[in-house]
Parts: C-alpha cells; structure tokens; sequence
C-alpha cells in the first residue's frame, strides 16, 4: 500500500491518504510461482488471497492498455480478449477452472466501475466536450480518452444514466461491511465449517457504522422483521444441508424473491443455477453443495450425449439420401416390374426375346449389327 501526503487548504497540517494500490510484490513474483486463492463452493474467492486477487484485477481493470476504457459495454469484450486477461491473471495467482467466470465478473465489474468513477469527477469539473477533451488524463491515451468522452456526451450515454440514476434512488439500505467482500465474511464467520445464512448476513453488514452514524431506516425495519422471522423460527422446510440460501429462506421471505439471473445477498458470482441447479433439466431438484459438481459433470454428459446423438442423425440422413440417389440411378438401367418394356429408336423392343422353337435366345434383327454397304 502506497500513499501520497498534501497539505490540508490554509493549515500547513500534512495529511496521508491512500494512493492507488501497486502490489509490487505480486508484479515481482519470479516466474512460475504463483499465489494461490482458494475458492468457497459458490466459485468466489476468499480469504487473505481472494482480497490479493481482487487488488489485482483493479489494477488490470484501470489499465487502458489492457482494457480499454473507449468500448461502451464489457459485454463488446471478444472472447479472445477475455481469455488474454485471464491468462495473465494465471501468470500471478493460481485459479482454478471453476473460478475463471469469478475472475471476468469482477474485471467486468471493477472496469465499469473505474469508467464511472472518471465520469463522475471529470464531468463535474468540465462541462463541455471540448474543456473535456483539452483535460485528458495523461495515463490514458488520446484516442481512447476521445472515444469515452463522446459516449460521455451521447444520447444513449445520457439515457443510461438516467436510468442508473432512477435505479439508484431505490436503493435505500447501503451496506456498512467495508471492503471485504461477503464471501470472505462468509468465510471467516463459518462454525464447525458451516457458513451463515444471507439473512444473518444481511445483519452483519447493515449494523450502526463505526463513527457513530445511525443506520438508516429501512435497514433497521428489514433487521427487525429477520430477527422476528428467526426468532419465531420462520425457516423454510426444504432448506438444503450447510446451504446460505435457498428458495423460500428468512431473506426471500423479507426482501422478496430472486430476480433471473442473479441471487441477493451473497456478493458478487452466484447465480440460481449455481445454488440449487436448473429446475428445467434436473426435476425441480434441489442441490446441495457436496453434490453441486457431480450435477455439472452429469450437465455436461448430457450435453455430450445429445450433440453426439444429432451428429449421429445427420449422418443417418445423408446416408439415406445417398442410398435414394443410388437407387434413382439403378432404375434408369434395370426395368422395374410392370413396368413397358423400353423400345429403342425404331420402336421395337431392344430387349432379347426367347425363341419358342429352339429355346434360346433370338436376337432382334433390329439389334443385328448392319452389313457394311
């Protein structure tokens, strides 16, 4: 951790704040050696090394030359491109196949972030295109520096934010965890290798804050109807062995169900087919987190299974239509039963006819090979 002193306006008082985060030893590592993160059974880093990682991937999502900040949408990342910044993460910290989908969330995630955050102080500071583009931040190059400030400025720029304005004004219960992520927390407040639920969570991270300020008001009705819900032993009866969440639990019961795509409460990479499977293909059955892999392997099967059994398919089809076409062009040679006799350019029959006196077979005189003249 670095830091930079200034003098406080009008007092010769020197205060140190936070500088940005280097990681000179991650970046100094010798080749080869890599820091290993462990990974909880949602695929989310934890510990000590998960907030290394996180660090890290910070510093790669404010690095133009690694993610340029001129593309609108991290979703307009290629595929290639994406597999390039996880193989240099490999190349410091040692990530499991599991956790890569964790890696480019939280890139993604930390990317945007960063955009917002220039957005936020330079369009404060600079109200017109051109005052922004004379006001480049040097470690940006210009044309990227260019691109953004022009999204900045478009429509679909301002209507985007508009719209995280609007979503902004509903969220009236910020969390007060700090900086560790919840999975850590999860982590750190397991007993007997048993996590706490979300709800418990949920108390956890909205407590009165460390310098006095009071918690805000809907945060502490939603802490008052968990605490009665649990208190009066309001749990759901289908609760998975050692789950955190679950259809149905204090949290859902409180706060509502889940959106598509996306589980509350359990911090960034978790989503319903991670925690309790695919109600479509598996039964409406509900996982539990020892079973969790074997569910994927048998996904996969599947998957293998049925791609296979359509290769198979389309090989049976092509088959066929080449047996047709074959016997397409048998019938132009052999005469099919009750079928007339083919006549040939005279109109007899070039057909060899029994003779019934001798029988044997009688050549057509038609068929005679003519006398040269």
């Amino acid at each position: 951790m670095t830091f930079k002193s200034f003098f406080i306006l009008g007092t010769s008082e020197a205060r140190k704040v936070r500088g940005p985060t280097l990681l000179k030893d991650i970046w100094k590592l010798p080749v080869g050696k890599t820091v290993d993160v462990s990974f909880n059974s949602r695929n989310q880093a934890i510990g000590k090394e998960g907030r290394k990682l996180a660090s890290f991937l910070g510093i790669i999502a404010r690095t133009p030359e690694l993610t340029p900040l001129h593309i609108d949408d991290w979703r307009n990342f290629g595929d290639e491109e994406k597999k390039r910044l996880v193989n240099l993460v490999r190349k410091k910290f040692s990530i499991p196949k599991r956790g890569e989908d964790f890696v480019l969330k939280s890139l993604g995630k930390k990317w945007k972030d960063y955009k917002c955050t220039l957005k936020g102080e330079y369009m404060a500071k600079y109200k017109t295109k051109d005052a922004l583009l004379k006001n480049r931040l040097s470690r940006i190059p210009r044309d990227q520096w260019t691109g953004l400030v022009s999204y900045w400025v478009s429509d679909k720029a301002k209507r985007r934010t508009q719209a995280n304005r609007n979503n902004r004004t509903k969220q009236k219960m910020p969390h007060t965890g700090g900086s560790k992520s919840i999975a850590t927390l999860m982590d750190e407040k397991a007993e007997n290798g048993i996590e706490p639920t979300r709800a418990q969570i949920y108390i956890l991270t909205h407590k009165k804050r460390k310098d006095g300020r009071p918690l805000d008001e809907d945060s502490a009705k939603t802490i008052d109807m968990i605490n009665e819900r649990i208190s009066n032993g309001e749990r759901s009866t289908d609760r998975p062995p050692h789950s955190v969440a679950w259809e149905g639990d204090v949290y859902s019961q409180v706060l509502g169900n889940e959106k598509s795509g996306y589980v509350r409460g359990l911090g960034l990479g978790p989503t319903p087919s991670v925690l309790w499977g695919s109600r479509s293909s598996l039964g409406n059955i509900v996982l539990e987190d020892s079973s969790k892999e074997d569910v994927q392997r048998l996904q996969h099967e599947i998957a293998e299974l049925k791609a296979k059994q359509n290769e198979e398919m389309n090989l049976m089809k092509q088959n066929q239509e080449k047996m047709q076409a074959e016997l397409l062009q048998m019938r132009q040679f052999v005469r099919a039963p009750n079928e007339p006799m083919p006549q040939n350019i005279n109109g007899t029959s070039s057909e060899q006819v029994p003779d019934a006196n001798s029988g044997h077979e009688r050549v057509p005189q038609t068929s005679r090979i003519p006398s040269v003249l």
